[in-house]
């Protein structure tokens, strides 16, 4: 069963603004010289922004782990073609979202992300993040994840909530036919006029979401298809998410960096993402990882706030 279908809204600046909305202040996009970068283009309460910001810059608390490097395998881009036609095949079949009453979709996740800047990227602390996002009609929404080990208190809040949210059925009301998704991203980056390659915004607006959406089965086997005709799109196997779990990478790489979505490889559900360094660069050498996720739990509930079973 699909998502209900939301009031007409504009297909794709929308979209990823709302995504990186949602991803407020948790990843690095790519590596940098000297300068820490977040995944940010629309504020959501700017003086947490600042706040957060200087506090990541110096951290006398945190912990100094050394960086994580993971071993740079070869991708496989003739793979990555078939692996994702056939993941849409068996995409489409499945039964749809879970149904119901709930006004929210909730999601569970764990991640840890890179400080860039002073010598070799180390990842901070691995922690859990909750989000609820309105279901149907555009409204609030809710974000809990722990900035900081040790609370800064009146700054920096564990639980921030996200005004005017575009709700996930207007992110998931996309083209069923994958060319014209691919052009509809294709034209999203023409228009923004920076960042990534078209290639590189098409595969960064697909992961955005994969990651925090709740999406019907047609939805995912467009996506898988469009996904199949970005250039440079590879297969890397053997990858583990930031909860340990062994799956299969769909990659793309662009300036040094590669960034995965990791699956199941047997029933290709959606597990996480990976991103790291694929040549030596002033932030590490080859291998270094910027971000591990790991997506938890996917739900629908009555309330704001509101957990499901776990």
């Amino acid at each position: 069963m699909s998502e209900p279908s939301a009031p007409p809204v504009p297909a794709l600046p929308a979209l990823r603004r709302q995504a990186l909305r949602h991803h407020l202040l948790t990843e690095v996009r790519r590596p940098s010289r000297r300068r820490w970068r977040v995944r940010v283009l629309v504020p959501v309460a700017g003086a947490l922004v600042v706040a957060v910001a200087a506090g990541v810059i110096a951290q006398p608390w945190a912990p100094r782990s050394a960086p994580m490097v993971v071993p740079v395998e070869q991708g496989d881009r003739v793979g990555a073609t078939l692996l994702l036609n056939r993941m849409a095949v068996v995409t489409a079949d499945r039964p749809g979202p879970p149904s119901g009453e709930g006004a929210y979709v909730y999601i569970r996740s764990r991640g840890a992300f890179a400080e860039l800047g002073d010598g070799p990227a180390r990842l901070r602390p691995v922690h859990e993040r909750e989000i609820w996002i309105p279901r149907d009609e555009r409204g609030d929404g809710l974000l809990r994840q722990p900035f900081l080990h040790v609370p800064i208190v009146g700054a920096i809040p564990e639980h921030e909530t996200l005004t005017d949210v575009t709700p996930n059925a207007a992110l998931i009301d996309l083209p069923d036919d994958p060319d014209a998704l691919l052009a509809t991203l294709y034209r999203e980056r023409e228009e923004r006029g920076r960042g990534n390659s078209r290639d590189g915004a098409a595969f960064t607006a697909i992961g955005d979401i994969l990651r925090e959406s709740l999406v019907p089965p047609r939805t995912s086997a467009a996506l898988y298809r469009a996904a199949a005709k970005i250039p440079g799109v590879e297969v890397v196997r053997g990858v583990t998410d930031a909860a340990g779990r062994q799956g299969i990478a769909v990659a793309h790489t662009e300036r040094s960096r590669r960034d995965e979505w990791i699956f199941d490889e047997r029933t290709f559900d959606y597990l996480g993402e990976r991103s790291y360094l694929v040549a030596d660069t002033v932030d590490g050498p080859a291998g270094t990882v910027l971000g591990t996720t790991a997506v938890l739990q996917r739900a629908v509930v009555a309330q704001l706030g509101r957990r499901p079973q776990r």
